[in-house]
């Protein structure tokens, strides 16, 4: 297999789609009809396939056919498959889905609440705060990395990864919008931000006089954040976040 499809594999995980990884373990193909060889690996997505070795339409279309619905593909197996010529195949597949990273600003009552949940719906969670009592283990149990430091700091050293989520639920108006300027030309999934229509509307301002943002794409960002549900508590408001995110998983990325 060429190596470099390794790299075909990390930018489909980097970009948050799902799919099946094929592995082939045993062929047997007549030599005429050798489209693949044991090593050989095939990506197998809703909206396209890609493998490390150039495929005939019609072996596409057998190994699409005989994955069937790959959202409802769940765990690894081996498979046998016999072609319409009496050629067998067998292969290993994998679900392939890197859960998809949530970057949190901010460690108050909503991003905890916020956290927990998305730790249940499989996204990987970071949390980004300057204040020791707030942004912690004990208040982010299901956080892949707590990261306790002044935004500033953080934005300086972080590497965007293509298909991000992040979420602004700062302590203040000034820290919303520095971490905002910071991130939003980035290549992220999702960006959204807390605040009344108010202040969400100050912050666009400042965003389109002085750092030259297009309207398009502070159209794109989700602010006042969540869905309109009329939530009040902590806990209702990460509910209106949460949803947002998952419709935009699932809507964008399949």
């Amino acid at each position: 297999m060429n190596l470099k499809f390794f790299s075909v594999i990390e930018e489909h995980l980097a970009a948050g789609k799902s799919g099946v990884l094929l592995t082939v373990i045993a062929v047997d193909f007549p030599e005429e009809t050798a489209d693949l060889q044991p090593g050989d690996k095939v990506i197998i997505s809703r909206d396209e396939i890609r493998a490390s070795r150039k495929l005939k339409r019609k072996v596409k279309e057998f190994l699409k056919n005989k994955i069937g619905d790959i959202d409802e593909f769940f765990s690894p197996c081996l498979e046998s498959y016999r072609l319409p010529s009496g050629d067998q195949l067998e292969v290993f597949l994998e679900p392939l889905e890197l859960k998809p990273r949530l970057l949190i600003f901010g460690a108050g009552h909503v991003a905890r609440e916020l956290a927990r949940m998305a730790v249940l719906v499989d996204f990987r969670v970071e949390v980004i705060d300057d204040r020791k009592e707030f942004a912690c283990r004990e208040n982010f149990p299901g956080a892949e990395e707590i990261h306790c430091q002044p935004f500033a700091g953080f934005l300086r050293d972080y590497q965007a990864r293509s298909g991000d989520y992040l979420v602004i639920v700062t302590r203040g108006h000034q820290y919303d919008y520095e971490v905002l300027k910071s991130v939003v030309r980035e290549d992220w999934s999702y960006l959204g931000m807390i605040g009344s229509r108010r202040k969400v509307d100050l912050i666009f301002s400042e965003l389109e006089q002085k750092i030259d943002i297009s309207r398009e794409r502070i159209a794109k960002i989700d602010a006042p954040i969540g869905i309109e549900i009329g939530s009040e508590t902590p806990a209702e408001i990460a509910v209106s976040i949460i949803a947002n995110l998952i419709k935009t998983r699932r809507l964008t990325h399949g």
